[in-house]
Formats: structure tokens, sequence, C-alpha cells
């Protein structure tokens, strides 16, 4: 593997520029036109959608953004990728908009016990908790909840509860999939992984362990080294799209239209019995068990949560 990427050319502004550059309203109506527009817009075209009132200060407010937010091609003026990503922010209400959503019965089920669940949204946070189990963490977290995460404002838009649920679902595999690979789904820099490890791991008749709040032993935690960027994943999920594993789930019927990511009443037999635990520390070693009727599957993986080995216990090799 060779080094970084040589010849790098950075032309920067600090923060502070860039939020007062940001701070017109002008301005973002002019990021706004440039996002709406299917081609690059004239000088004359952009003035006329925005500001055509302004005969004097159109051009200075345009000739901020340009260069770092907006780039003057033959053709015309053109969104950069900063300017994209700034009027995404927007429009995914991230930065503008706060809705709540008391928690309230869906028609959702649980995958552990097939309860109602409750959904509930507040502070950028989808959460959701099953009505009669322990879910999947416990401690500060409400009693039941098996997702509490971030989840735009817009997700919420024109969605049922139950739409909004499996969109979160969907959004947080999208998320932690480039992540389980080393690569930052927010800035595309590298990822460190650490593990969140229950020494002394019981669970009871809630399933969740006392000493840790989880249902399982072994989480990874996940973060960018550049932005910082954060996700916890139960450390077994970054073994179910290896080859050994799908077609372990295919042999038993799993059909390829339920994804195995997403924990849910329909495909509950296939994931919800999945254990973790570690088998060395130096380096870490972990052994994950995928019990399916009277067949197992065992996957061993490394530190980086590679894939080392997987056997069936039913095989006679």
């Amino acid at each position: 593997m060779g080094g970084p990427v040589d010849d790098v050319e950075t032309e920067e502004i600090t923060a502070t520029e860039a939020f007062a550059i940001l701070g017109n309203e002008t301005r973002m109506e002019i990021l706004r036109a440039l996002w709406q527009s299917d081609e690059p817009s004239s000088f004359a075209e952009l003035r006329s959608d925005v500001a055509p009132d302004d005969k004097g200060n159109f051009n200075y407010h345009l000739g901020k953004l340009t260069d770092h937010f907006v780039k003057k091609t033959d053709d015309g003026y053109d969104l950069r990728f900063a300017g994209e990503q700034i009027v995404r922010a927007v429009l995914t209400g991230t930065i503008t908009s706060a809705p709540s959503v008391r928690p309230a019965e869906t028609d959702e089920r649980c995958a552990y016990c097939d309860a109602p669940v409750e959904m509930g949204y507040t502070k950028d946070v989808i959460s959701v908790r099953c009505t009669d189990c322990g879910g999947v963490i416990g401690g500060d977290f409400p009693d039941g909840t098996y997702m509490h995460y971030q989840f735009p404002p817009s997700g919420l838009a024109d969605r049922t509860p139950e739409a909004a649920i499996d969109a979160a679902h969907v959004l947080y595999d999208s998320k932690i999939a480039p992540m389980m690979k080393g690569i930052c789904p927010e800035c595309a820099s590298g990822i460190d992984i650490s593990y969140d490890i229950c020494d002394d791991h019981q669970v009871g008749d809630s399933k969740i362990c006392p000493n840790c709040d989880s249902r399982y032993e072994v989480w990874a935690l996940y973060e960018c080294e550049h932005c910082r960027y954060r996700r916890k994943s139960v450390m077994w999920f970054a073994a179910l799209n290896h080859p050994a594993v799908v077609s372990f789930y295919y042999d038993h019927g799993l059909d390829e239209k339920i994804p195995i990511r997403k924990l849910t009443s329909d495909n509950a037999q296939f994931v919800r019995d999945v254990t973790g635990t570690v088998t060395d520390t130096d380096p870490f070693r972990f052994r994950v068990t995928i019990p399916i009727e009277d067949d197992t599957l065992v996957v061993s993986m490394d530190e980086e949560l590679d894939v080392l080995s997987a056997r069936r216990t039913s095989d006679s090799r």
C-alpha cells in the first residue's frame, strides 16, 4: 500500500469566514436557486430569479460565494460540493427545524417478543421501544429501547410512524456499512474501531444484563479520525454480509427481500439469537454464533472485524 496522496493543493477559509459568507439571505437564495436549476445559470438568470430589483449588491453577494460555494464555468454559475452540502443541510431540516413527536404506540412489532412498539422523536433523535420486553439497551434509556439515534427531521415528512421506523433502519445501515469498511460516511476519512465489552455478561428474563445495561456482550464503537462522527453497533453486525453467513441464511430459507441486518418480526428467527463473545484480547479475536433450528454457524473475527473462518457445527468435516 502506498503513502498519502501527493501534491494536494488546498484553498481554505476559516469556519468563521464560512459562516459570515452564508449569513445573508440573498446568498442563501442564490444557493437555493442554483440547487433547483438543472443546468448552470447565467448571471442575468440568477439575478432575475433571486433579486430582480437589486441592481447594485447582487454582484457583490454572488462574488462572496464564488470559488468556495459556487463555481463559475463557461456555461454559467453552478454549485460546488460545499454549496450542495449547505443546501442539503437546510433541506433536511437539521439546522433549521426541531420537530417533536410524543411517544405513541405504532403497528410495528418487536422483533424479540412481537409486542407493540412505541416511537417518539425529539432533539433530532428517533427513539423506538418495546412495550413489553427489555429491548436492546437499558440504563438511562426508557425500558424496552432498541432504536435511539440521530435521524433528520425531513425523514418524518409524509411518513407514517411505521414508515419512519423503516426509513431509520435503512439510514442506519447506510451509515454503518461504510464505517465497517473503514470509511466515514460524512467526510470520507478513516475510522477507528474500539470495543465496549461486558466482562461479566449475565441476562435474565428481561435479556438486559444488569452489569452493562445491554442485551449484547460486545459492541463495536466506530469513530471518524477527522470529523469524529460516531456510530455504535453490535459487534456481529459486521459478519452478516460475509458470503458464508449469507449462504447459511439462504440455506435456511431467508428470503432475499428480507434484510438480515434490519431486526424485525419478519426475520427475527434469523438474528435474535445471534451471540458474540471475546476469545482473545491481544490482539482481539471474536466468536460469533448463529443458531438456526438444529444448525449453527460459528464465525471467527479479528480485531478489524474481518471474518477469519466460518464453520457449521453440523458439518461432518
